[in-house]
Order: C-alpha cells, then sequence, then structure tokens
C-alpha cells in the first residue's frame, strides 16, 4: 500500500511542479511584454522636448502603472518559486519512498 501512495503522490508533485513551472514563465512572459512598454514609454518621453507638458505627464503616469503592476508580478513569482522548491523538495521526499517501497517488495531474504 506505501508502494501506490508513494507513486500517486510522486505523480501529484510532478503535475503541480509543472503547473506551477507554466505559471512563472507565463508571468515571465507578460514581464518581458510590459519591459518593452516601459521602454517605448520612456523613449516617447524623452522625445518630447518639453518635459512639463500634459503628453509627458500621461506617459510618465503609464509607465509608473506598468512599473508597479510589474513589482506586483515579481512578488508573485517569488511566491511560485517558493512553492516550487517546497514542491521538489517534497518529491525528492516521494522519491525516496518509492525507492525504499521498490526494494521491500522486490528483495527476496533467504533464511
Amino acid at each position: 500500500m506505501g508502494f501506490l501512495i508513494a507513486f500517486n503522490r510522486k505523480m501529484y508533485l510532478t503535475n503541480y511542479i509543472h503547473n506551477l513551472e507554466d505559471k512563472i514563465n507565463n508571468i515571465t512572459e507578460q514581464k518581458l511584454s510590459m519591459s518593452n512598454r516601459i521602454a517605448t514609454l520612456s523613449s516617447q518621453i524623452n522625445d518630447i522636448a518639453d518635459s512639463d507638458s500634459p503628453a509627458v505627464k500621461q506617459l510618465r503616469a503609464e509607465r509608473d502603472r506598468i512599473e508597479a503592476m510589474e513589482k506586483k508580478l515579481d512578488v508573485e513569482i517569488q511566491k511560485y518559486q517558493t512553492q516550487l522548491q517546497a514542491a521538489n523538495t517534497e518529491l525528492q521526499s516521494a522519491d525516496q519512498s518509492l525507492q525504499e517501497g521498490i526494494q521491500r517488495s522486490f528483495s527476496y531474504k533467504i533464511a
């Protein structure tokens, strides 16, 4: 019975790890898109001669809003990375339990 529990746990953790990695990748792609948008906005701000114009203020506000969103995504990535580390540690434990179960199940003792 321990063998099946360890096997099921390993399968669950493997799927969970893949889901976390997908979330991290998706957020990283979003951040890349935001970084590109920030660079475009910064370029537009630098192209306008009058730094006190309403257009510059609007562009700066947009850039600041995107930077704030980017920081929230950084926190989210950190949260998922922490969960990923914990899941990987637990997966190693499940692997060890599975290996021990296999050894117990298929080892023969000669008396």
